[in-house]
């Protein structure tokens, strides 16, 4: 994670939300990845502070402003909607899986649909980054 923050003088302030969201995203997939391995593991993982419903909600909570702030403020900057479609696919996604877990989609449903939103969010946040270095280094 440490390389995502390392910032080469960008000089854009918003490029520090989408390497945070990026991070965030990353920390959400692999919670949703190895939260099954780890409840067929030992089922007392789905009892701690990484099964809990308000875990979830509190990463919701993180990623939502976070991203929406990433790809208002790269956008700005590029004005390339190109991210645009990953990076709100996948903010639906997430917030649907959120939603309804529990009620509609069972716990891999959830897992599943989390991990797809993620990997999108994490895409989009790259390519906002990566479309705003350009604009940064067409500016030199």
């Amino acid at each position: 994670m440490a390389a995502v923050f390392d910032d080469e003088k960008s000089g854009h302030k918003g490029a520090l939300f989408d390497r945070a969201a990026i991070c965030v995203s990353g920390l959400c997939l692999a919670q949703c990845l190895l939260l099954p391995v780890l409840v067929v593991v030992t089922p007392l993982v789905s009892v701690g502070v990484l099964g809990d419903e308000l875990f979830h909600l509190a990463l919701l909570g993180v990623i939502l402003p976070l991203s929406i702030a990433a790809f208002v403020q790269g956008y700005s900057v590029h004005r390339n909607a190109r991210m645009l479609a990953p990076g709100l696919a996948g903010l639906v996604i997430v917030v649907l899986a959120a939603v309804l877990h529990g009620g509609v989609l069972s716990d891999m449903a959830t897992a599943l649909l989390t991990s797809l939103g993620g990997v999108l969010l994490i895409g989009a946040h790259w390519l906002n980054l990566r479309l705003r270095r350009r604009v940064c280094l067409q500016a030199r």
